[in-house]
């Protein structure tokens, strides 16, 4: 069993690192810094580290770095407005930032404010839920831009949440750490639109509390019902009297109207009233539907938000039903929902949505503690999720820690209008719920030169003593905390006629590692008669490294291709995968898994596999290298069986509390390995490498780092 406080660790290792340093609060800020300097090889278009300023791992392209960007001002003719939260009035005119208005709502809905505009705002919280809807829109050439002030006033903060009235400390049973709120006179507060999470900001950092378990789930409508009385036996409940100083945990007492919060893992001895703190209300039932913090419906297009923190939405911190949005250098997180889910309008696949540079972590709070609220098998959202959505683009964000699927590319439900063109580039995605990246149903995708990876499993971020005591949640449900790396899939529900459109997807130079489970493509009951298969793919000079630490009950694969012989023959058509490193860790790992696949449309060839892994057809096969290749005659006939020679694949073993984020140079192969010179030639997808370094020609290397 890992260390029993997550939040202690994520907190004070994690949180440390990332809020006190990137400056997330309503103060510092100011300018954009400059990507930091690279200390491998030469980087191709400058780089970024993560954390930056902390010890964080530099990577070779820029990323999210926590500064907050002071925005230019509009080009005349179009105007500038201004907003600030701390000094402004909504008497204002605000054409100035001495005369700044001080809610968002009073500059947008001033009745003036056009395409082209930009909206300003200064450092502050603003609590407030905005008519989007009745308001203007950018368009095409002429977004409209909201953005941070900066010039040092610090981070603008949305914030869907509830200041909490006073909090006074409990006492009893010798407590000092455990305060207490009533929730009379909150409106959004109510025994239908209960508290869903509590957010606090003090000098250790950022937290998400961990709600107690207080309720069995006896059937889905049991109010506030948490864990299924299906999987017992299950930890016992929890009220208010049980949460114990340093627990770090929460509970509401909704007859009595009282919310009960232990501060001693995020505040200390320290007195919440003076501390950012947000209560999180559950909006689903609350007679509205779900609260949505930014909602761009149908025909609100061509908004720029750049630099501002998007928190403790009551669900999703941004949805949009329409085109051409931009999200960069944002900061999104503790959202009760989704960060960002980019919806498709009525009648096509939404269209040029992109997020760059952005951070996406601790969102999906209703998945907090882990298989809260009943998630075990399935309904909650990915943390970042393009919807039915063509020519999109993630570049340079940081997801991780979600409650959800980290990164999702997914769903083609406008009927003859397969969703296409989206990219995925120089993103770090580490540590969600479910999977971290996952590509469902789509066409023309491309994964370029991004990490990703997976800490071992980390039961304290569930409740206390779950795994312990439920088989259920220790094997299969468990497996979802230590995710897949990679899927690429059909779900009949993700296509409007249900069958399998999952083609032209490319994979390239990318570094998996970490976990127990590298990538996954499969057929989740599509209709037919267009079945799930690898078609039009390429799959090639990858790093995938699995660590050591087992998941109960579950069997480990780099790669599992999971076709159903009961849908008919093997789809896949017109496929390679090539040049890739799979590197396993232990005898149990496979390298992988076919599914008595007979190789029929896939060229798997060229690779190295590393480490004492093995091959199987089935889910109880072991073969060795040479049982495999006459198994699979098509397959692996210059592909080699030896030690990869990785710089240092022991890194990617290591816990959250150990390493933050992985050093993904330590995936290099080193001089002598057979990763080096020793590649297919000629893969048109592939030019470059990892970092971005043109590869040498000739005999290309294997992998997704090239030699120097």
């Amino acid at each position: 069993m890992h260390e029993p406080s997550t939040l202690a660790r994520l907190s004070i290792l994690l949180l440390t690192l990332l809020v006190s340093v990137l400056g997330c609060g309503a103060k510092g800020g100011g300018g954009t810094s400059p990507p930091s300097t690279f200390d491998g090889p030469p980087p191709a278009t400058g780089g970024g580290a993560f954390p930056p300023g902390a010890g964080g791992v530099t990577f070779p392209w820029p990323v999210f770095d926590g500064t907050v960007p002071d925005v230019p001002e509009a080009a005349a003719p179009s105007k500038t407005w201004y907003v600030d939260a701390v000094h402004g009035d909504d008497k204002n005119d605000g054409t100035t930032f001495a005369t700044a208005k001080k809610t968002l709502s009073a500059a947008y809905l001033n009745g003036a404010v056009q395409a082209g505009d930009t909206i300003l705002l200064g450092g502050g919280v603003y609590r407030e839920y905005v008519a989007w809807s009745n308001g203007p829109s950018g368009k095409a050439g002429a977004p409209l831009t909201i953005g941070s002030y900066g010039r040092g006033t610090g981070a603008p903060i949305l914030d869907g949440g509830v200041k909490p009235n006073t909090w006074t400390r409990t006492t009893s049973n010798g407590r000092t750490t455990v305060w207490q709120t009533p929730t009379a006179g909150l409106a959004e507060i109510s025994a239908k639109q209960p508290v869903l999470g509590v957010y606090v900001n003090g000098p250790k950092g950022e937290f998400a509390l961990k709600e107690v378990f207080h309720t069995i789930l006896l059937s889905d409508s049991t109010p506030r019902g948490q864990l299924s009385q299906s999987f017992a036996p299950l930890p016992p409940v929890e009220t208010g009297a049980d949460i114990k100083d340093g627990s770090n945990k929460w509970y509401q007492d909704t007859a009595a109207g009282v919310v009960y919060a232990d501060f001693g893992g995020t505040l200390g001895g320290d007195d919440p009233n003076t501390a950012d703190i947000s209560l999180l209300f559950d909006s689903e039932n609350g007679g509205g539907g779900h609260r949505l913090l930014i909602y761009l419906g149908p025909g609100h297009d061509y908004f720029k938000f750049v630099g501002l923190t998007i928190r403790a939405g009551s669900w999703s911190g941004v949805y949009t039903v329409s085109n051409g949005h931009t999200f960069d250098h944002c900061d999104f997180k503790f959202n009760g929902g989704a960060a960002l889910l980019f919806a498709q309008t009525s009648n096509a696949p939404g269209s040029g949505n992109v997020v760059t540079n952005s951070r996406v972590w601790m969102n999906i709070l209703q998945n907090w503690p882990r298989f809260n609220n009943g998630y075990t098998s399935g309904g909650w959202p990915a943390a970042i999720d393009w919807s039915t959505q063509s020519n999109g683009l993630a570049e340079g964000n940081v997801v991780y820690l979600n409650g959800g699927e980290g990164l999702t590319v997914g769903n083609s439900d406008i009927a003859d209008m397969p969703s296409v063109n989206n990219e995925v580039r120089h993103n770090i995605i580490f540590d969600n719920f479910s999977v971290n990246l996952y590509v469902n149903n789509v066409q023309n995708v491309r994964i370029e030169q991004n990490f990703v990876f997976q800490h071992p499993r980390d039961e304290g971020q569930t409740f206390d003593g779950l795994f312990e005591m439920s088989p259920s949640f220790n094997g299969d449900f468990g497996k979802r905390v230590t995710p897949n790396n990679l899927n690429l899939g059909d779900e009949p529900g993700s296509a409007t006629d249900h069958q399998a459109h999952l083609a032209n997807i490319t994979v390239v130079n990318n570094i998996f590692a970490g976990g127990k489970f590298g990538f996954v493509d499969y057929d989740d009951g599509t209709s037919g008669p267009s079945h799930h298969g690898l078609k039009n793919c390429t799959i090639a000079n990858n790093t995938w490294v699995l660590g050591a630490e087992p998941v109960p009950g579950q069997h480990s694969f780099v790669w599992m291709h999971a076709i159903d012989p009961a849908l008919g023959p093997d789809q896949s058509a017109n496929s390679i995968l090539q040049n890739n490193v799979f590197a396993t860790a232990t005898p149990i790992d496979w390298f992988v898994r076919a599914a008595d696949a007979d190789g029929r449309g896939i060229d798997a060839d060229y690779n190295v596999y590393s480490g004492p892994g093995t091959w199987a057809n089935g889910p109880l096969g072991m073969m060795d290298f040479a049982t495999w290749k006459t198994a699979h005659p098509n397959w692996d006939a210059h592909s080699v069986q030896a030690d990869a020679q990785l710089t240092d694949p022991g890194e990617f073993n290591q816990t959250i509390a150990q390493k933050l984020v992985y050093d993904w140079s330590k995936a290099a192969p080193k001089a002598g390995s057979p990763a080096l010179g020793s590649g297919k030639t000629g893969l048109a997808a592939v030019t470059t490498d990892f970092t971005g370094a043109a590869r040498p020609a000739g005999s290309p290397d294997i992998g997704a780092i090239a030699a120097k």
